[in-house]
């Protein structure tokens, strides 16, 4: 499992949204996303943009004068490789 840290603070919409949805698109089973967000507009519009991915998992927490997003997305492990497939 791999975890990664986007720093977006300082960033307006769309473009903090953008990169979290291009960041959700290259996600691997298994793998974390942790971004930081400091614009209110961007923590409104990733819930509804993230409603259409059923593999992923995702919470929004304040941290003083910014946002942490998490997301993970969800897979099953391949028993004789290991490997982790999507959940379809």
């Amino acid at each position: 499992m791999s975890e990664k840290e986007v720093e977006l603070r300082g960033q307006i919409c769309p473009f903090p949204v953008m990169h979290i949805i291009q960041g959700v698109d290259q996600m691997r089973p298994g793998e974390i996303l942790r971004f930081f967000v400091d614009d209110p507009l961007a923590i409104k519009s990733v819930p509804e943009e993230l409603e259409e991915y059923a593999d992923i998992s995702f919470s929004i927490r304040r941290q003083g004068r910014y946002w942490e997003i998490v997301i993970s997305r969800e897979g099953e492990k391949d028993l004789k490789t290991g490997e982790s497939s999507p959940v379809e």
